[in-house]
């Protein structure tokens, strides 16, 4: 056969090929429309609920548990008719929750519909283009972006399915906070109220965590310029010391807040003495008008979070695993374990209890509940090895700071090697390969890293595709042999990073990717492409700088510098 037949006969099958793609991604987009519907349909016939009035952001549902959010008595009782009537409705479907059999003709075309319609409303709500799909749905993935697959509905499905009460519940908030998070045209609010005691301006231990809250969000929010804190006193003095007052308390949560790494230039203290009550005086003042608030005062216009690649977004929805650090003082965590008894743990893990958030007084109950039955004078050390237990207690007496958590496949093909690259001065040729690569349209920052020579040598077949074995330890006194993949934590170096990361610079690295962009623009070989590597670009450099942030704390405290896994929920 001449080359022009073999041609011809290579472009018959890639017709061929495209065309049986093209159907098969019809197919599946039919199934989910018409699963969609029949659920919606199915729901209004038998309970009379329009369940996309559930998740209308405008809607009583949403408001009435969005006004609650973080009072858990509150969210408790904010359980409107509807959210009950869906849930008993839903779960009528199938019977009780753990019967659910996706063998059973029935419970399966329940989980198929309902997942179907979660996938339909993130599609039309969020702008989802493109659908990955495989024999068993499970693996049916809808997309915001060309390199991760960010939300399994059918995974979330059959959770909301296997939860039983409060799953509508969840299924509400959920939505309500993917919606939010792309939607670039919400006034950012902060609702956390800090509460006083009566003529104090003192920080209470329950303000802690709602101040590392609102620190957290202006850490990672930097388009809120400017927010102004309002100290308020009620009305048990003259006017002017309640004004006083009001201002001390305000200045002393701007305090707490410099001290977590905002910009004094960010935040503004006034105190307002008894003015804007939220109910009225009494003699002896109200409590709720002892209060600090966060008012956002000055924002720029939010980043779009449509194709941003940041894998948190979707942490109770998407089933690929995370990679996180951790700064861990394992000096204090070791005499703890291995050297005080067993009572002086459970001290210093009260005593920290307070700084870590209502959201994990369960689990640290559970854990002192525990050690409780231990033998109170001896170390802990002596009497278990259980891993478990080793890492939930190093959570609460020893970690300074943790990264957000950042896909597995992001961290290791993008910014592991981002970090190697460091700041090129040229870029090189393109030989057919690259070439061959631009054409079938890898992501141009990907392409960057890959094709740019790195400034740090890399262990290629070392850990994360980049760190030498030597580098690493394991936290665990009983195992020599780590299984990173099933959770083991590793230790590795600090030092190992310093180099790299001293010098690296947020903004002159995306300089250089657009340099970049710019240079394949002036190869006439090199396809005309749009930068479609820009929000895979900003990902990479704002988990780089969440590391060299957390490697600086490990530094400066002489502390561990840990990885671990989060496996995929569910």
């Amino acid at each position: 056969m001449s080359e022009s037949g073999k041609q011809s006969e290579s472009q018959q099958q890639l017709a061929a090929a495209e065309q049986q793609a093209k159907e098969r991604f019809e197919k599946a987009m039919t199934e989910l429309r018409e699963g969609a519907y029949r659920f919606s349909s199915r729901a209004r016939g038998q309970s009379e609920l329009i369940i996309e009035e559930l998740i209308d952001p405008e809607g009583e549902t949403v408001a009435s548990l969005a006004e609650v959010e973080g009072d858990t008595g509150a969210l408790a009782l904010a359980q409107s008719l509807e959210l009950i009537t869906f849930d008993t409705w839903l779960f009528g479907q199938i019977g009780d929750k753990e019967e659910l059999d996706l063998k059973n003709e029935d419970h399966w075309e329940v989980w198929f519909t309902f997942g179907a319609w979660i996938a339909e409303t993130m599609r039309r709500r969020h702008g989802g283009h493109w659908l990955m799909m495989g024999d068993d749905p499970h693996t049916w993935r809808i997309g915001f972006s060309k390199i991760f697959l960010e939300i399994a509905p059918f995974v979330f499905a059959e959770q909301l399915l296997r939860m039983g009460t409060g799953a509508t519940k969840k299924m509400v908030t959920e939505i309500e906070r993917i919606r939010t998070l792309h939607d670039n045209t919400m006034e950012t609010e902060f609702k956390q109220k800090l509460q006083y005691e009566k003529g104090k301006d003192e920080l209470t231990p329950a303000n802690g965590p709602l101040l590392e809250e609102v620190g957290r969000r202006m850490a990672e929010n930097e388009y809120i310029d400017l927010v102004e804190v309002h100290g308020f006193a009620s009305g048990e003095g003259d006017e002017g010391q309640m004004e006083r007052l009001s201002q001390r308390r305000a200045d002393e949560a701007v305090k707490f807040l410099v001290t977590r790494g905002i910009s004094s230039k960010r935040l503004k203290a006034r105190g307002l003495g008894t003015k804007d009550p939220i109910e009225p005086d009494g003699e002896e003042g109200n409590p709720v008008n002892r209060r600090v608030e966060f008012i956002v005062e000055r924002e720029r216009e939010r980043p779009p979070l449509l194709d941003r690649f940041v894998a948190q977004h979707y942490i109770r929805l998407h089933t690929v695993p995370l990679g996180q650090w951790m700064s861990m003082d394992f000096a204090r965590l070791a005499k703890l374990w291995n050297e005080e008894p067993v009572a002086k743990l459970i001290e210093a893990i009260k005593e920290r209890a307070p700084q870590l958030g209502q959201g994990n007084y369960q689990i640290i109950e559970q854990v002192v509940q525990a050690i409780s039955r231990a033998n109170q004078e001896q170390p802990i050390a002596k009497q278990t090895n259980d891993r478990g237990l080793f890492e939930a207690i190093a959570q609460i007496v020893a970690l300074r700071r943790a990264t957000n958590p950042v896909a597995i496949d992001i961290l290791e093909r993008v910014v592991m090697p981002a970090m190697h690259v460091g700041l090129p001065e040229k870029f090189p040729p393109l030989d057919e390969d690259d070439l061959g690569n631009l054409h079938k349209g890898i992501e141009l920052f990907a392409f960057f890293v890959e094709v740019v020579p790195h400034k740090f040598q890399a262990d290629d077949e070392g850990f994360l595709g980049t760190i030498p074995h030597e580098q690493l330890t394991t936290p665990y006194a009983d195992r020599n042999v780590l299984e990173i993949g099933k959770g083991d934590w590793v230790v590795i170096n600090p030092a190992h990073f310093i180099p790299m990361l001293s010098e690296y610079d947020p903004q002159k690295l995306l300089d250089k990717y657009d340099e970049f962009v710019a240079y394949l623009k002036t190869i006439p070989e090199a396809p005309n492409r749009r930068d479609d590597g820009r929000m895979l670009a900003e990902t990479a450099i704002r988990a780089l700088a969440d590391l060299k942030m957390t490697v600086a704390v490990a530094g400066q405290n002489n502390d561990a510098l840990l990885f671990r896994l989060l496996p995929p929920p569910g």
